[in-house]
């Protein structure tokens, strides 16, 4: 028998009735055909690789299979059987229902929690195939399949590099640990940002990349994305990271990730899906994608899609179901109660029920009445404090108001003295300006929405050993040449008149502008066009006074970073602190 002749009907083994093509993998000896089977033994689907005789990969795969079947770790999808037999050799594995990740990115980026868990589950289950001497040196979205019961499933440990013609370690002299490393950094990019930082792959398309070809991170590429996970990605997948040490092996890779996501919860990685009732087999395979339960609604970065319940991706609450509270600020607090008859619970006691008995009357003792009666000296004693405390209360809040009405010499203009406009302006230049919230500003093209949001409140705390940054760009003080610009904008609360703006800026280098938003704005801009430059200075210093030629009324003021200074092998920019004048 030739592979060729292998058609949907036919029996291999005298077991596995093959019943349908899912993928064809080309090779120097030819091409190797993945089928799901029937093991009408044990009436289970399984996967069946089925190769020629003396295709060259033979006796690699089936060692590789041989070995992989020793795994332990439960997270590897199970070698079955591997021989040689009627001019065909095969290898049989576990038929797992779910989706793999290729088909779940395909729907947009995991939150970043999960995907932290994800990655976390692959990197362990790695760890504990290289301490057993066996390693899978071709992970790919389509290797990891999320179970429609939400666990982690990883196929092709071992056959899969067999499978595809891949030389023996031996042969290439490479390290597995540093691959498998190195494919878990590649999966967790993907999972953060739905694209394959090492070119189009399972669906995806490639990561971007700067003018010098150098991979942008996570953060850069899709916002949303932590500062921790972008951090560890980058120290597994750059050799000279700036943040940390190397991450070089699953084992350090499983335990940068648990600090930061902890453990995978009991219910998985990925909430487990209902039972669709379809009656349909809804398996995964390596290769190609099968039916699928979960949903195909877009996953949303940071939180779970639209209308899904904890528990469930295809927005249907489970039964019995309580939220405390409305959800908004107390995270996932969801609470399941068993559920009730309450047509009975209501109205009748359970059990052998009787009434409690009549509480007795209390009974009274004058001599300890007359001890607990209030006497009147201390009721007028009590009445004296409160008008007294009342007195002093309102004498307080009459100095404050008249201190705070009147905060210097009567300036009210008597017969021979008529104020001046010149004059009004004059007492009330310089003052500052009170700012009531800021956003970092990074619009397209070029900027991913986000920078460094959580540190912009530093910017305008009166700290001035805080400070808001931007990212590290590489290669080119003008943000890399990624970019026009990036920076901050600020909300004076209302529209008001502005004189000058003073800066405390990161250090010197620095090329500024000062944007204005149109007076009758209600909210910030989100493009760059709309905001009008009235100010600027190239190579600012640590202190910088940005003055429009005249006072500028609005109530939303943009710093705007188009040059940024040096910072060890990269480039920087920071705000310290601002403070606005009239």
């Amino acid at each position: 028998m030739h592979p060729t002749d292998v058609d949907p009907g036919v029996t291999l083994a005298g077991r596995y009735r093959v019943a349908e093509l899912l993928a064809e993998t080309p090779g120097d000896g030819g091409v190797a055909q993945t089928w799901r089977a029937i093991d009408e033994v044990l009436s289970r689907s399984v996967v069946v690789h089925v190769l020629a005789a003396d295709d060259p990969r033979v006796d690699h795969l089936l060692e590789a299979s041989r070995r992989a079947a020793t795994a332990a770790d439960v997270r590897f999808i199970r070698v079955l059987d591997a021989l040689r037999d009627d001019g065909v050799a095969y290898v049989v594995r576990e038929w797992v229902a779910g989706r793999s990740l290729g088909a779940l990115l395909a729907d947009g980026p995991l939150p970043p929690q999960q995907a932290g868990l994800l990655v976390r589950e692959v990197s362990e289950a790695i760890a504990r195939a290289h301490d057993q001497g066996l390693s899978h040196e071709r992970l790919d979205p389509d290797a990891v399949v999320v179970t429609d019961t939400g666990s982690i499933k990883i196929v092709g440990l071992a056959t899969q590099a067999a499978l595809s013609g891949a030389r023996t370690d031996e042969d290439t002299g490479t390290d597995p640990q540093r691959e498998d490393a190195v494919g878990i950094g590649r999966l967790l990019y993907a999972a953060l940002t739905a694209r394959w930082p090492a070119g189009p792959r399972s669906g995806l398309n490639a990561a971007p990349r700067a003018a010098d070809g150098t991979l942008l991170s996570p953060r850069q590429c899709r916002a949303g994305v932590p500062r921790s996970l972008d951090e560890i990605t980058e120290r597994i997948l750059d050799e000279h990271p700036r943040h940390g040490d190397p991450l070089t092996t699953p084992q350090q890779i499983a335990a940068a990730l648990t600090e930061v996501v902890g453990m995978t919860p009991i219910e998985g990685v990925l909430p487990p899906t209902s039972p669709s009732g379809g009656g349909h087999d809804p398996g995964f395979h390596a290769g190609g994608h099968g039916p699928t339960s979960y949903a195909d609604a877009p996953t949303q970065v940071g939180v779970p899609p639209v209308g899904a319940a904890r528990g469930d991706l295809n927005g249907r609450a489970s039964a019995h179901t309580r939220q405390v509270g409305d959800g908004s600020d107390l995270g996932d607090q969801t609470q399941r109660v068993p559920p009730a008859d309450m047509s009975h619970t209501a109205m009748h006691p359970r059990g052998n029920y009787a009434p409690p008995p009549p509480a007795q009357a209390p009974q009274h003792y004058p001599q300890q009445e007359r001890e607990q009666r209030p006497r009147w000296w201390r009721i007028a004693a009590a009445l004296v404090a409160l008008l007294v405390l009342a007195g002093a209360g309102l004498l307080g809040w009459q100095l404050m108001s008249t201190a705070f009405d009147n905060p210097g010499p009567s300036t009210t203009p008597t017969a021979g003295d008529t104020p001046t406009p010149a004059k009004t302006q004059t007492a009330a230049a310089g003052s500052p300006i009170r700012v009531t919230g800021a956003k970092d500003f990074d619009p397209p093209p070029g900027g991913n929405g986000e920078e460094h949001p959580e540190d912009v409140a530093k910017a305008y705390d009166g700290d001035q050993s805080t400070m808001w940054t931007t990212m590290g760009y590489r290669n080119n003080p003008q943000l890399g040449g990624l970019k026009p610009g990036v920076g901050v904008w600020f909300d004076l609360g209302k529209p008001v008149d502005v004189g000058r703006v003073e800066l405390s800026l990161r250090s010197g280098g620095t090329d500024v502008q000062l944007r204005a938003a149109p007076e009758g704005a209600s909210s910030a801009p989100t493009t760059i066009d709309d905001w009008q430059q009235i100010a600027k200075q190239d190579g600012a210093g640590g202190e910088v006074t940005l003055r429009p030629d005249k006072p500028v009324r609005t109530r939303f003021l943009l710093v705007w970073l188009t040059k940024l200074p040096p910072d060890g092998s990269d480039y920087r920019g920071g705000i310290a602190e601002i403070v606005v004048r009239r």
